[in-house]
């Protein structure tokens, strides 16, 4: 089973994308914020990453460079709900597979997640 860490700082798309995926079947962890997600890489491994690009505090830019870092092997994607073009490039140069806009259609993430398990 395909296990997913969503990251992002609204509870309701948090819970919305959780139920939607295991739904399809993939196993989900979430996390509110960056240091939380990193928390939760301590004690698990993820074979994705879903994650808002801007947060307070961390955003997930800064998220997606510590998982280079770590040479962590999995598939990111990217969700935004600004328009910030000059993010979303850097996000893709990065090696996020994929970058979507807020409102996510669900099953576009699905689609991606599923090109890559």
């Amino acid at each position: 089973m395909t296990h997913v860490l969503i990251v992002d700082d609204e509870p309701l798309l948090l819970e919305e994308l959780q139920d939607s995926l295991e739904l399809e079947d993939f196993e989900v962890s979430t996390a509110g914020s960056v240091p939380e997600a990193l928390e939760e890489f301590k004690t698990s491994s993820f074979d994705a990453v879903v994650t808002d690009l801007k947060m307070p505090k961390v955003g997930g830019l800064e998220l997606i460079r510590h998982l280079n870092e770590v040479n962590y092997q999995g598939t990111v994607v990217v969700v935004s709900g600004h328009g910030a073009e000059s993010s979303r490039e850097d996000a893709m140069a990065l090696g996020a597979a994929a970058c979507f806009s807020k409102p996510l259609d669900i099953e576009d993430l699905i689609s991606v997640l599923n090109q890559n398990f």
